[in-house]
């Protein structure tokens, strides 16, 4: 939770690249973090990555169908 948490503080500080590295380490620590998907797929977008963002999404999705933010 701590990564996917520093990657929402980069993020808010418009730090994209760095927000996505953190939210990767969250997924490496637990790759069933459907939060840190989304939030991943969030930054990406940003980021004008639209396909990246997709499959990012769609992880979060099949992880968690059921996951409000996805």
């Amino acid at each position: 939770m701590a990564w996917n948490n520093k990657g929402l503080a980069l993020d808010d500080l418009n730090k994209y690249d760095e927000a996505i590295k953190a939210f990767d380490k969250a997924i490496e620590i637990n790759p069933q973090y459907s939060l840190a998907w989304y939030n991943k797929g969030r930054a990406l977008y940003k980021l004008n990555k639209f396909d990246e963002a997709i499959k990012a999404y769609d992880k979060a999705i099949e992880i968690d169908p059921q996951h409000s933010n996805a």
